[in-house]
């Protein structure tokens, strides 16, 4: 029985490349896949910096989860339509913030987002 070494680098190269298109689409299922528990594609950080989080609301990241962005979200701050803990709220629907560790709940962390949100307006307005 003599194997023709062209035939077996075909059946090596077709065997590759059957390996990579399985171990491909396992890691895009993994990716792409749905927490039952949150609803969540992808998986939301654990913590955000409140600087960010203020930035990102500021910018209209939240704009589906009913915070706009741009001078829309500085006048409906400034009259108590959108407040830290809104934004904190949204940013864990959207999928970007975690409650794993009580971000959420933690009041220092909700007073720091809205800190930020009150230095960015003063900063706006020099």
């Amino acid at each position: 029985m003599t194997v023709n070494i062209q035939q077996l680098l075909s059946f090596l190269f077709f065997a590759t490349i059957a390996n990579l298109t399985v171990y491909s689409l396992s890691i895009k299922a993994q990716i792409t896949s749905v927490s039952p528990e949150s609803g969540c594609v992808r998986e939301p950080q654990a913590y955000i910096s409140p600087e960010l989080l203020a930035s990102m609301a500021s910018r209209g990241t939240f704009s589906k989860e009913g915070i706009p962005g741009a001078l829309t979200f500085e006048t409906e701050f400034k009259a108590g339509n959108i407040t830290a803990d809104k934004i904190v709220q949204a940013a864990m629907k959207a999928c970007i913030l975690s409650n794993t560790y009580g971000v959420a709940s933690h009041k220092h962390y909700v007073e720091e987002v809205n800190n930020q949100i009150q230095l960015m307006f003063r900063e706006s307005d020099d």
